[in-house]
């Protein structure tokens, strides 16, 4: 007989991992696809795209942990039945849902593409995107039914599934269709037809990669029917006054999932209404396709990469806080504090200073508005990282209240900002870059200083950002002078790489010098047993074995 074993799950932080990974590889797949169709045709994309990942958090994510959590909660007793029957009364609402949403799409394209986004020739990306919709609904709904049970091998591999098959039949169909469009420009005499194809392509493959995920889905539950059907058997009786607490749980949650894909959403169709009357001759498509396409993924991959060596402990943390042990929650917070600000801080100085030289070696050309959003949103690597961690940590403490109104706040701080920098200032995309710095900085502290009075942690601000910061800084003033005398010399790629290397050892040096790194941190460190001379033998952890 099946029974359901809640210790036979895959650990949390590998299905969070899977997940980070599947942004990354959408994110290299935005940066590849932009290589080939342009700056204009990430413009096309760039309004479409944005409310793809919306429908993706909302529909897969979103509704995926609302059933998980629902499930689990009856699975623990045995109250199979009443899952069962919330889980198909959700799979009937997000069916309806995402026919709803399909429709509106689908009607709304013209007006959609044309009034928000900029030029009707986006609108075959808007029916894309609608068409894909319906493809997403069903699947957060299966996906939290089986991991609730206890099926979290699918569910793993579920959301990198998507980003491969949308990765790789995209990038093809995005090389076809856009050499075809090239010809379409010769014949009609419209040189942006061929940015339009090559954009389609991507979308093309996005809705292949949703139909992977949905099959995989499909696959996994029809495989397990009986096993399932099984366990909900053995389970305790049906009670009358069983409530779907599905609509409840996500209601919760979704404003802190889909936040960051509306962020680019919100602010493109405001920059292309308040701008589109005084400056009718301005390339929408371009400069959303600049921010949209080049800055945007370039930091978002910086953010995920620095975030996913630390999910595990943030597994340990919030182990501490589930047992009360509070005294122990904050040393491993401290810890993790310590530890992942010394990565971050890093790359956010190196990214700041080679931001020019990284945007040829990614995108094989530089576009100096692109070097300087990448240079203003670099911040963001830091804030953003420790956004996403408060944001998990207390969300998974159960304070959903606390951060809606953390999440509600700053969005009042990005939409006034986004007016005095846009409209009053008129600095046009860069003002959405620091609208949107600003408002993640007051995010990250109203939330810190939210979990600071909860565990009643003191922050060493001069040990934890003070010194990385002033160690990589000093890494960083050496490498852009490196980069300026070496760039014109070897040749771009040639220089990343010298500057990486320069970078690295640099900072590693200095982080000795000021006392951060011992000798039982060094053995951690790729490399960086080459510094064990520079510590001194009795530092604190010399006889630690």
């Amino acid at each position: 007989m099946k029974q359901y074993f809640e210790e036979k799950r895959i650990r949390p932080d590998i299905l969070t991992a899977a997940v980070y990974w599947a942004i990354i590889i959408m994110m290299v797949y935005t940066i590849c696809g932009l290589r080939i169709y342009g700056d204009k045709g990430a413009g096309f994309l760039a309004g479409p795209l944005s409310v793809f990942y919306i429908l993706y958090l909302i529909f897969v994510l979103a509704v995926q942990k609302s059933v998980w959590v629902m499930v689990r909660v009856r699975a623990r007793r045995s109250q199979f039945l009443n899952a069962e029957a919330n889980m198909k009364r959700s799979f009937r609402i997000f069916i309806i849902s995402g026919i709803v949403v399909m429709a509106m799409l689908l009607i709304g394209s013209f007006f959609l593409s044309e009034k928000l986004f900029g030029s009707s020739r986006g609108n075959f990306a808007c029916i894309m995107v609608g068409i894909t919709s319906i493809v997403l609904c069903i699947q957060g709904v299966l996906r939290g039914y089986l991991q609730g049970i206890g099926y979290t091998k699918p569910i793993v591999i579920s959301d990198l599934i998507i980003a491969v098959i949308s990765f790789v039949s995209g990038i093809f169909l995005s090389l076809i269709m856009y050499r075809y469009g090239l010809k379409v420009n010769d014949l009609f005499h419209i040189s942006e037809l061929s940015a339009v194809y090559g954009s389609a392509g991507m979308l093309l493959g996005i809705l292949i990669g949703s139909l992977g995920g949905l099959l995989q889905i499909l696959i996994s539950f029809t495989i397990r029917k009986a096993e399932i059907e099984e366990i909900v058997k053995e389970g305790a009786p049906r009670y009358l006054d069983n409530k779907n607490d599905v609509l409840t749980s996500i209601r919760s949650i979704v404003l802190l999932y889909v936040s960051p894909a509306l962020l680019v959403l919100v602010d493109q169709i405001f920059f292309v209404i308040t701008h589109k009357k005084a400056e009718a001759e301005l390339d929408f498509q371009t400069l959303m396709g600049i921010y949209a396409g080049r800055a945007i993924p370039v930091i978002v991959t910086c953010i995920l990469l620095c975030c996913v060596p630390f999910i595990r402990p943030w597994n340990r943390v919030m182990a501490r806080i589930e047992r009360d042990e509070i005294e122990g929650a904050r040393d491993r917070l401290d810890d993790l504090a310590s530890v992942s600000l010394k990565l971050v801080i890093p790359v956010m100085i190196f990214v700041f200073v080679m931001a020019q030289t990284l945007e040829i070696a990614l995108f094989g050309k530089d576009v100096e508005m692109s070097s300087m959003l990448i240079r203003i949103g670099s911040p963001l690597i830091v804030f953003g990282a420790v956004a996403m961690f408060l944001s998990w940590l207390l969300n998974h403490m159960g304070k959903t209240i606390l951060t809606t109104v953390c999440l509600a706040l700053s969005w009042a701080v990005h939409v006034a900002l986004l007016i005095a920098f846009t409209v009053l200032l008129k600095l046009g995309v860069y003002g959405m870059m620091l609208a949107t710095l600003v408002s993640v900085i007051f995010y990250c502290l109203s939330s810190f200083f939210m979990l600071k009075k909860m565990l009643k942690y003191n922050f060493d601000f001069a040990k934890n950002f003070g010194k990385p910061l002033f160690a990589a800084a000093v890494a960083g003033f050496v490498i852009f002078l490196i980069n300026k005398l070496f760039i014109n010399l070897v040749g771009d790629i040639l220089t990343f790489v010298i500057c990486f290397v320069v970078f690295y050892f640099g900072y590693l040096f200095a982080m000795v010098f000021l006392g951060e790194f011992n000798r039982n941190s060094l053995k951690k460190i790729p490399f960086g047993f080459v510094y064990n001379g520079f510590v001194p033998r009795n530092s604190r952890d010399y006889y630690e074995e």
